[in-house]
């Protein structure tokens, strides 16, 4: 006479086994992963550098004064975003080609991009100068 197993009692399969290793090796690897994303020293500034002013050609209908370029370009070793500034010299206005004050320039690493600033002399002044543009910039 033969023990019947009672329910409940039946051995797990060999796939079983094989789907609860695969879990574990998952799960190691999961950890892993986020122990080396969380860990890893980063970087929230990146290297942007401006180049000095270059006098332009203005475009037509844009009733500059004058006009200017100014390269920019990620010196880092990642990709950044740089929030640039235009500062006005002393009895002019100064403005990036979109009529801001202010542009956010996207590079990656190593990519130069060139800005175009526009310059009216304010009010009765004949002084013309250059603008100063600083772009600090933060990796991605």
């Amino acid at each position: 006479m033969y023990a019947q197993p009672m329910a409940g009692e039946a051995r797990p399969s060999a796939a079983y086994y094989i789907a609860l290793g695969l879990l574990a090796v998952g799960l190691v690897a999961g950890l892993s992963l986020f122990l080396l994303l969380a860990t890893r020293p980063h970087s929230t500034t990146a290297s942007v550098e401006v180049g000095t002013a270059v006098g332009a050609d203005c475009p037509v209908g844009s009733h500059a004064t004058s006009c200017y370029r100014f390269t920019v370009t990620n010196k880092g070793k990642d990709p950044a975003v740089a929030t640039c500034e235009v500062s006005s010299a002393p009895g002019t206005t100064a403005q990036f080609g979109e009529g801001t004050a202010i542009t956010t320039v996207t590079l990656l690493e190593g990519q130069t991009k060139e800005l175009s600033v526009s310059v009216v002399v304010a009010g009765q002044s004949d002084t013309l100068a250059a603008p100063q543009v600083s772009c600090p910039g933060s990796s991605v």
